[in-house]
């Protein structure tokens, strides 16, 4: 008993992981936040910038539908679009993990039930952002029951007007506001010996789930080796993923052709109104981030950066976080997380202001216009 209030004092895995909000790959695959966890600090603003909400009642500058990455309203890549001046809502994806058929279909309802909104109709939004990461990418865009068609010719193969193309009639605007007052704070992992009421039950259990996988039993997470070091945690040149991003080796081409696909149908049900950017934003998951840097390279490759139809308004985000991972970026995925750190956040807000500003003519709080930026975008998370 000794042994074991020793080792739940050491492990901090609770406490730790409720302090930081972060840890879901140290919880999923019995890993220890003291030798996974990050030793550079997260980052939170506060109070949160952006807007979380089920419905659209009102004008947001941006509105996007996400999951995980888009949903911690403390820490997620939104607020640094608020930071900029924008009014943004957040809206949770339709998506169901325990579903196992017609979450493409939800997804697309939710998405046409919010532009056949009042709001939507009265006062679009000037951006609309679909947002999702790579693993469900497959479930969220691919239906069972409604096959996505592209009509890009016809039947006697000669290309096609296609309202998949749909571009927009009046000229983009976003008017940048003085942000309410914000600070942004530094999440820091508790030291060792924190106690928490759990952490003997999770000790105990810790030791069995661990014992059990030295005989084979597999947790949802795997670990893999890296060439170079890429986090600062204890263990820099392991990469911690949720098993799930091994899913991945079982798509086709056809899976991809059908994910892009169902993109250019939802920028065209919201671009229909000639107003608003629809702006599609996968983002890579964590395995597909660091593959370059596996020692083991047999774990299957991203798919985001096949989604290469010029059509489809579709940051390079893929891109600009491998690049930020080459150049030796410590956490810009967190070690124990399925989820970004802190400079993850930030290079992907970037990434979209930067594709926004490209195409959109930019009015201060003055109602001063400028030309469009082209590749002159601040970079808000410098």
């Amino acid at each position: 008993m000794l042994s074991i209030i020793g080792f739940a004092l050491y492990l901090i895995p609770m406490h730790g992981m409720i302090i930081v909000g972060s840890g879901d790959l140290t919880r999923i695959g019995w890993y220890s936040n003291n030798r996974y966890g990050n030793h550079k600090p997260n980052l939170a603003f506060r109070p949160s910038l952006v807007t979380q909400s089920e419905t659209l009642n009102r004008h947001y500058d941006v509105v996007i539908i996400g999951d995980s990455f888009s949903l911690d309203l403390e820490k997620s890549w939104p607020n640094y679009l608020a930071a900029k001046g924008l009014s943004v809502l957040v809206v949770s994806i339709a998506d169901d993990p325990a579903k196992k058929s017609g979450t493409a279909v939800d997804v697309e309802n939710q998405i046409m039930a919010l532009i056949q909104s009042p709001a939507f109709r009265d006062t679009p939004p000037s951006v609309f952002v679909f947002q999702t990461i790579e693993r469900f990418a497959k479930r969220r865009l691919v239906g069972d029951t409604q096959p996505c068609l592209d009509t890009r010719k016809n039947s006697e193969g000669n290309t096609e007007a296609t309202p998949m193309s749909a571009t927009l009639t009046e000229p983009l605007t976003l008017v940048y506001k003085s942000p309410p007052d914000f600070r942004i704070e530094e999440v820091n992992m508790p030291p060792v010996g924190r106690y928490d009421e759990q952490q003997l039950t999770y000790a105990r259990d810790f030791l069995l789930k661990n014992i059990r996988k030295a005989f084979g039993w597999e947790s949802g997470a795997s670990a893999f080796r890296l060439h170079v070091p890429r986090f600062s945690s204890d263990r820099p040149e392991t990469l911690l993923v949720v098993s799930s991003d091994l899913a991945k080796k079982d798509w086709n081409q056809q899976d991809v052709e059908v994910m892009e696909c169902q993109l250019l149908r939802l920028q065209q049900a919201v671009q229909s109104n000639g107003k608003t950017l629809f702006v599609a934003l996968p983002i890579p998951d964590k395995l597909s981030a660091y593959h370059d840097d596996l020692v083991d390279p047999a774990p299957p490759r991203g798919v985001v950066d096949l989604l290469t139809d010029p059509r489809l308004n579709r940051p390079p985000v893929e891109k600009a976080l491998r690049s930020e991972i080459a150049a030796g970026e410590i956490d810009v995925y967190l070690p124990n997380d399925t989820h970004f750190g802190a400079r993850g956040h930030a290079l992907t807000a970037e990434t979209v202001l930067r594709f926004i500003e490209e195409r959109t003519r930019r009015v201060d709080a003055s109602g001063m216009p400028s030309a469009p930026r082209s590749k002159q975008a601040d970079n808000p998370g410098k």
